[in-house]
C-alpha cells in the first residue's frame, strides 16, 4: 500500500503500537511515578505525588466518515500486535487488549477465569473519539449500593454492597451512524362510530351502542435524518444490554487520546462497520414504522406497507466508559451496567424466595379472610 493512500486515510489506520506502549508506560514529570486518569478529578494524575494534568477537550478530528467507502477500505489495514496481546475470551467471545505479560485474566464482561494465551493479528478501525470515565469505581459503588438497596425482594446480603468486588472499568468500542431518509407509507386508518342496537335482557328492550370501525385509505411520506445511531461493536456488552444505560451525552466526545486509557481496560470492536450498520438499520425502520403508524392511524389502523430510502450514510468510530459487574449468586450469575459518564445503571437482581413465599402466604390468608367475610 502507498503512503500516500495511508495519510490519505488516516481515520482507518489502526491504533499505532507504539501509542498503545505510551498508554501502558506513561512517567510522571514530577517523581517518574506512573500516570493514570483519575475519573474523580477527570485529569491524567499520579497517585504518588498528586500530580495533575488536564487532558485536551478538542473534538476537531472527530468527523463523519463516509460508510460504504470505509467498507471497501478497511479491509486493506491490518495491525501486528507486539506490546500488546488480545485476549479472546472462551465463555463470552468478548476481545480484550492486555498486556502479554499478564497470563492469568478474570475477564470483566462475563467473569469467568482464563488464561490469556492467544495473540492474533487484527483489522480495525482507529477510534476517532473517546468519552472519559466521569465515574470512578467508588461512584459505581455508590450507585450500585442505591440502585440494589430499592428492591423489596433483593437479598439482605446483596443490599451490603459485598458482591461487588470485581467492578471493572472498560472503553467499549461503538459505532455511530447518520443517514437521511425518505419513506413513502400507506394502509387503511380506522375511525370509530357507534350505532345503537337493541337486545332483550330478562324480558326488557334495551338500547346499547355497538362500536363499528370505517376503514379510510391514507398515504404520505415522512422524511427523518438519523444522527448518532449508537451501536456497540462489542459482543461482550452487547447492543441489548447496553441500550438500556443510555443515552450518553456524545456532545463531551473529544479526540482519541491513549492517555485516557490509562489505568483503565478497552476492548478493540469484533463487530465490524458493515455489520454495525446492519443494527443501526434496525433501529432506524423502526423508529420509521412507529412514527409512519403514528401518521396512519386514527383510531386504530392495519396493512402499513413502508417503503425507505437511506442516503448519506456516515459513520464514526469511539470509545464509551462503562462500569461491567458480574457477580455469582447461589450458583447463578447476575450482571449489572453502570454508564461511565451519567450514572445510570441496570442489571439483573437476584430474589429472595423466602420473601416472596411469605408474600404469597400473606395474599392467600387475606383472600381467604375476605373470602369467609363475603360468605357470612
Amino acid at each position: 500500500m502507498s503512503e500516500e493512500i495511508i495519510q490519505e486515510e488516516h481515520h482507518l489506520a489502526p491504533i499505532a503500537e507504539s501509542l498503545l506502549n505510551k498508554v501502558l508506560e506513561v512517567p510522571c514529570p514530577s517523581c517518574a511515578g506512573k500516570l493514570l486518569y483519575d475519573a474523580d478529578h477527570q485529569k491524567i494524575s499520579c497517585k504518588y505525588c498528586g500530580y495533575k494534568e488536564d487532558f485536551d477537550k478538542a473534538n476537531d478530528r472527530v468527523t463523519e466518515q463516509g460508510l460504504f467507502e470505509a467498507i471497501e477500505k478497511s479491509t486493506q489495514f491490518s495491525m501486528t500486535s507486539e506490546g500488546k496481546h488480545v485476549y479472546n475470551c472462551s465463555g463470552c467471545g468478548s476481545k480484550v487488549m492486555l498486556d502479554k505479560a499478564e497470563v492469568h485474566v478474570r475477564c470483566s464482561f462475563c467473569g469467568s477465569k482464563n488464561v490469556n494465551e492467544e495473540a492474533f493479528e487484527s483489522n480495525y478501525i482507529q477510534p476517532a473519539g473517546i468519552i472519559a470515565f466521569k465515574n470512578s469505581e467508588a461512584k459505581a459503588q455508590e450507585i450500585y449500593k442505591e440502585w440494589i438497596g430499592k428492591g423489596f425482594f433483593t437479598p439482605k446480603k446483596l443490599k451490603t454492597g459485598s458482591f461487588v468486588n470485581n467492578l471493572q472499568g472498560v472503553y467499549i468500542p461503538f459505532w455511530t451512524y447518520d443517514a437521511d431518509t425518505q419513506s413513502q407509507w400507506c394502509g387503511y386508518a380506522g375511525k370509530y362510530y357507534y350505532v345503537t342496537k337493541t337486545r332483550y335482557v330478562n324480558g326488557k328492550t334495551e338500547s346499547y351502542q355497538e362500536q363499528r370501525t370505517e376503514w379510510i385509505w391514507r398515504e404520505g411520506v415522512h422524511a427523518k435524518f438519523f444522527d448518532d445511531v449508537l451501536v456497540s461493536s462489542s459482543r461482550g456488552a452487547a447492543q441489548n444490554e447496553v441500550q438500556k444505560i443510555f443515552p450518553y451525552n456524545l456532545k463531551e466526545v473529544v479526540n482519541f487520546n491513549p492517555k485516557l486509557l490509562l489505568g483503565w481496560e478497552a476492548e478493540i470492536y469484533n463487530i465490524d462497520v458493515k455489520n454495525g450498520y446492519r443494527t443501526a438499520e434496525e433501529i432506524m425502520n423502526n423508529t420509521i414504522h412507529d412514527e409512519c403508524t403514528e401518521m396512519l392511524r386514527m383510531d386504530t389502523y392495519r396493512d402499513l406497507q413502508v417503503r425507505t430510502q437511506k442516503s448519506a450514510q456516515t459513520f464514526k468510530h469511539i470509545l464509551l466508559p462503562l462500569w461491567i459487574c458480574s457477580y455469582d449468586y447461589n450458583g447463578k450469575i447476575y450482571k449489572f451496567l453502570v454508564n461511565g459518564q451519567t450514572g445510570k445503571i441496570e442489571g439483573s437482581k437476584p430474589i429472595d424466595k423466602m420473601k416472596v413465599a411469605i408474600c404469597i402466604i400473606i395474599g392467600i390468608i387475606i383472600l381467604l379472610i375476605l373470602f369467609f367475610l363475603f360468605k357470612k
